[in-house]
């Protein structure tokens, strides 16, 4: 087998480095022993240890094998050095995918072509491979010098070294990528902490104007009241727009009323919540979402009250998310929202159906984690599926999303009071 040049030196015996493999006696009184020795071109590993040295772990796993199978290639000269790296499997495939490089002699590159899926370079007459990771990762190395298949030959020798080498390079390139993902991961939670820190001082001071306003509208529906009785034997049209102005007041008041109680802390004592209530308090609350998303809302409810055990604030948000979410996703010409409430043995079932979009098949088990959200226009923080997912879970209840065609539908099952 040919080899790399060697630099120039009078004396070439001085490049050689004699290293003992092995001592094994071979007579009765162990005086006599026969031991093997390799020569090892110091140039070989000088070439490896600097290319051990430079390995890209900022460019990642299959840069650190690129690179290693390449400097084998340029240290053994006319042999054929490859790699079969193991892709880690993604979520729901039993084994990652593989790819393979190659690193032949010039004017070669037909003899690594086959279909023996046992071996990478087929048009040579032996190939070694050695494990590098238990994932499947292996470095291969081909010649038609038979020197190969002897493990204490001085190529192997190198081989296995870079071997070594690679796996090394490979456990540093993935903690280089999870560091760099930590960072990444600590950078985002620093601007969701900022956002949420906004958006508090913005509920502060949403919490202020509703309080200021509930005195004057007090008053209106109050006045209107007043007028209503004194002049109830007066003009029908100017009757017909006192009771429009009483109702709107009074509609308001309730609304701002009920949006204190939502923002107010809520009870840890668990109580008694007919679910329909709490549903039509969230459509209140998005009553402006649903405007502007041009959503109709149909309502199929089972007869009768379907109380459910739990704190009603809580609830509240839970469907108030699931609604402003809905309408995020419905088309631009309008869509519609189904809710839907069935009892169920011991259970209250509350169904909600759009649509929309719909949601991924990849993202599907990825929505009720922490900070996941595929909105790019700022309008998610990557928090509303999560904390609703946490108060089901505290309510001993269960979420469930689902694709529909089009659409997607979120199934919340809550225990039904006793």
């Amino acid at each position: 087998m040919s080899t790399a040049p060697k630099p120039d030196r009078s004396d070439t015996s001085e490049l050689r480095e004699r290293v003992t493999v092995s001592s094994v006696p071979v007579s009765q009184e162990g005086r006599v022993s026969v031991t093997r020795r390799l020569d090892i071109d110091p140039a070989w590993l000088d070439h490896l240890l600097l290319a051990t040295c430079e390995m890209p772990v900022r460019e990642g796993e299959a840069a650190v094998v690129e690179c290693l199978v390449r400097a084998c290639g340029e240290i053994l000269g006319q042999a054929a050095v490859g790699a079969c790296f193991a892709l880690p499997a993604l979520p729901g495939d039993e084994v990652g995918e593989q790819r393979i490089f190659k690193c032949l002699p010039p004017g070669e590159e037909a003899r690594g072509v086959g279909v023996d899926p046992t071996r990478l370079f087929p048009g040579y007459a032996h190939e070694r491979a050695l494990t590098v990771e238990s994932n499947g990762t292996t470095l291969h190395v081909a010649s038609d010098d038979p020197t190969i298949e002897d493990d204490d030959a001085p190529v192997m020798h190198v081989v296995r070294r870079a071997a070594l080498a690679m796996a090394r390079g490979l456990s540093f390139a993935r903690a280089h990528e999870k560091a760099r993902a930590d960072a990444e991961n600590l950078r985002k939670l620093n601007d969701h902490m900022v956002q949420a820190e906004k958006l508090a001082v913005l509920g502060q001071l949403a919490a202020g104007v509703v309080h200021e306003l509930n005195n004057p509208l007090t008053a209106i529906v109050a006045y209107t009241d007043w007028l209503l009785k004194r002049h109830e034997n007066g003009d029908a049209a100017d009757l017909e727009r006192l009771t429009r102005i009483g109702e709107s007041a009074a509609r308001i008041l309730r609304f701002t009323r009920d949006l204190v109680a939502y923002a107010r802390p809520s009870s840890e004592t668990p109580a008694r919540v007919p679910i329909e209530l709490v549903v039509e308090r969230a459509l209140a609350f998005c009553e402006h979402v649903l405007a502007a998303a041009g959503a109709t809302v149909e309502r199929r409810f089972e007869p009768g009250v379907h109380a459910v055990r739990g704190m009603p604030e809580q609830l509240a948000q839970v469907f108030v998310n699931l609604f402003t979410n809905a309408c995020h996703a419905l088309p631009a010409e309008g869509g519609v929202l189904r809710v839907a409430i069935t009892g169920r043995d011991d259970v209250v079932v509350v169904t909600l159906d759009d649509n929309g979009h719909g949601i991924e098949p990849e993202h599907l088990g990825q929505i009720f984690a922490p900070f996941f959200t595929t909105k790019t226009d700022g309008r998610g923080t990557g928090l509303g599926l999560s904390i609703v997912k946490s108060i089901i879970d505290r309510h001993k209840g269960e979420l469930f999303a689902d694709r529909l065609s089009p659409g997607t539908r979120f199934t919340v099952i809550l225990p039904r009071w006793e």
